[in-house]
């Protein structure tokens, strides 16, 4: 979430933060992480900011939500809310399968969730998940397109993450046909990406910019945090990604748009 909320500053976007829940550090790499469940505040915060007149949320981005119960609280919240934007990566699987303690109660209550998005993000274990079409890094176009088409979603779905020929690539279905937006791969486990992605699209997307452009954009932004990553010592990238140049950019392009100094 702090990648997140880091670049929709950069886009001069106010936020109304609602973590689902609250760990001491992020799951990976610091052992077991102190949990504090917020199932209790996060309705009291959503009924608290339904009172307030003068806050107007128009766009959603909702990462990995965890277990069934709160997946079924934020579609609740959704529904009233009825927002323009609402992109949503349904994080529960890679490399072909679930992650431990994710079942299919927790697949069913994502199915759900993501009805109400307007855009999702899913790698390509979370496509075959959400469609039961059998699709791996290695599907060809026809065999993803299929598995897109059976998620029957009115939501325009990105796939994300698929390595091949030494790039990562996203894709997305227009007009019948997959268009692919890649960059170059860099080996190794980088934490955050996407949660990064997501709130780069949907900043750019705030701005109106095209869709394929947005891709573009929130694409390169990402490989750029990667890349300034990848200098780091590798026991220092538990800590997140290094957003300084990614951030950088994304403030140039607000002033920009707002024809301010840059």
């Amino acid at each position: 979430m702090t990648a997140a909320l880091a670049t929709f500053a950069a886009f001069g976007i106010q936020t109304a933060a609602v973590p689902t829940k609250i760990l001491s550090t992020q799951s990976e790499g610091f052992g077991q992480p102190a949990g504090l469940d917020v199932t209790n505040w996060m309705d009291q915060a959503f009924t608290h900011w339904q009172q307030i007149s003068d806050l107007n949320i128009s766009s959603a981005v909702v990462g990995y939500v965890g277990d069934s119960k709160t997946c079924r609280q934020l579609g609740n919240q959704l529904a009233n809310l009825k927002l323009k934007r609402v992109l949503i990566d349904p994080v529960m699987g890679d490399r072909g399968k679930m992650y431990a303690g994710f079942d299919n109660d927790y697949l069913d209550s994502i199915k759900q969730l993501v009805k109400f998005a307007t855009v999702i993000t899913p790698n390509v274990t979370e496509l075959g998940l959400l469609s039961h079409v059998t699709v791996t890094e290695h599907s060809d176009d026809a065999q993803l397109i299929k598995a897109i088409r059976a998620c029957k979603l009115t939501a325009t779905i990105i796939v994300t993450g698929i390595k091949c020929d030494g790039a990562i690539g996203s894709c997305f279905l227009s007009d019948g046909k997959l268009i692919w937006i890649s960059s170059p791969l860099i080996p190794g486990h980088f934490y955050g990406t996407g949660d990064l992605f997501a709130a780069l699209l949907c900043g750019y997307l705030a701005f109106e910019m095209n869709f394929e452009a947005a891709v573009k954009r929130a694409v390169f932004g990402t490989y750029e945090a990667v890349v300034q990553t990848n200098q780091l010592p590798e026991n220092e990238r538990k800590y997140g990604l290094d957003l300084t140049k990614t951030l950088y950019n994304v403030a140039r392009f607000t002033l920009g748009q707002n024809r301010e100094e840059v």
